[in-house]
């Protein structure tokens, strides 16, 4: 039996081993590893986990994942990605945890920060099996609080295009009864509705389907409840690429045989360093300027630079949108250890380190269309 992923299994030195042959978690080594001895030392409020600290609760959560009879009756890839973001999904907790004025314990932003801090770690895993992994972390509390949200049809219908809604239900189940909460049985309802709201919302164990890409745009940039039939009347492409530098985006920009609107490439024009901070505002008005030149003309181009964050991506998205193009996004990534040789002597290790852990995965709900590539 194999103790890796399925479908890629580098991971990092320090993450191997931690199951066992028979798929159990090797706690004798999880326990030596830094990221769980600081969830040892990690307390949480004693109302919403009296069991103690992050780590306990961590156990907990992994032993009442296996005993679920949904869990036992899946194959085994989909086992190993929940049994992975069982064992990480409260791995940003330390980062965060503060005891607020009226006395609570609470870790603000936890699954968004544990979600980087996952894909940081296992970068050089299988981009499948991590990204799967990765997105139950972030979204591990959507199914408690979906239907508080102000627009709940989105917020299933953007969580099933990046994950298994059926997998997210049973992290969260695992999550609430791995703990001692005031809440529990509230958490547990909560939790079964949201399965009801998926199987609803035809969102359950697919992706949520739309007429065209151009109704599913529309529908997650107006809010919408209802996926509305949008006729695609879009007539040029504008092509978003993202990535860290060094993972490959300039090559495949020059294959695309389009305009190639590119920061470096201005930045080089006007001689401005990349550590000049007081210039960039002048490198990005070029670089909309531009942009609004070629879509004027309705003419289909590259937008190539990092685009590393969600606000950057939208950004662009929004302020071109009114001239009613076709987005998509192209992310491309690489090892660490390819990233690092290639721009070692450009930009420092420590940057390219701190850009990692800034990054924001591109989500399909951004844009008309997505791809990754691993290169």
């Amino acid at each position: 039996m194999s103790t890796g992923l399925e479908i890629g299994n580098e991971l990092p030195f320090g993450m191997k081993n931690l199951w066992s042959e028979n798929g159990t978690a090797n706690w004798h080594i999880i326990e030596q590893q830094d990221w769980f001895m600081d969830l040892q030392n990690c307390p949480q409020d004693p109302n919403f986990h009296a069991e103690g600290n992050v780590a306990i609760h961590t156990r907990m959560v992994l032993d009442a994942l296996l005993e679920l009879e949904e869990y036992q009756v899946l194959g085994g890839y989909d086992r190993q990605i929940l049994k992975w973001s069982a064992l990480l999904h409260d791995i940003g907790k330390p980062k965060c945890t503060i005891t607020d004025e009226e006395g609570y314990i609470r870790a603000p932003k936890h699954a968004a920060i544990g979600e980087k801090m996952a894909r940081k770690m296992l970068w050089d895993m299988d981009f499948k099996s991590r990204e799967a992994i990765c997105s139950l972390i972030r979204l591990h509390g959507l199914p408690i609080w979906c239907l508080d949200k102000n627009n709940p049809y989105a917020a299933v219908a953007s969580a099933s295009l990046r994950l298994v809604n059926k997998h997210l239900y049973l992290l969260s189940k695992a999550d609430v009864l791995g703990r001692k909460s005031v809440n529990q049985d509230d958490f547990l309802e909560r939790v079964e509705l949201y399965k009801d709201f998926c199987i609803e919302q035809e969102c359950w164990e697919e992706a949520k389907s739309f007429h065209n890409t151009h109704s599913q745009f529309k529908f997650f940039h107006k809010q919408s409840h209802y996926p509305a039939v949008i006729y695609d009347d879009t007539a040029f492409e504008i092509i978003l690429l993202s990535g860290i530098p060094g993972s490959g985006k300039d090559t495949y920009a020059k294959t695309l045989k389009l305009p190639i609107i590119s920061l470096d490439d201005i930045r080089a024009e006007f001689d401005i360093k990349v550590t000049d901070k007081k210039a960039q505002g002048k490198v990005a008005q070029i670089a909309y300027k531009r942009a609004k030149e070629y879509a004027a003309k309705k003419k289909s181009f590259v937008w190539n630079s990092t685009n590393l964050t969600h606000e950057l991506r939208t950004r662009i998205v929004n302020t071109l949108s009114v001239y009613n193009p076709r987005f998509k996004l192209v992310y491309i990534e690489t090892s660490k250890a390819n990233i690092w040789s290639r721009r070692r002597a450009t930009i420092p290790v420590r940057k390219l380190e701190k850009m990692m852990d800034k990054m924001e995965i591109p989500l399909p709900s951004e844009v008309h269309s997505i791809e990754y590539i691993r290169n």
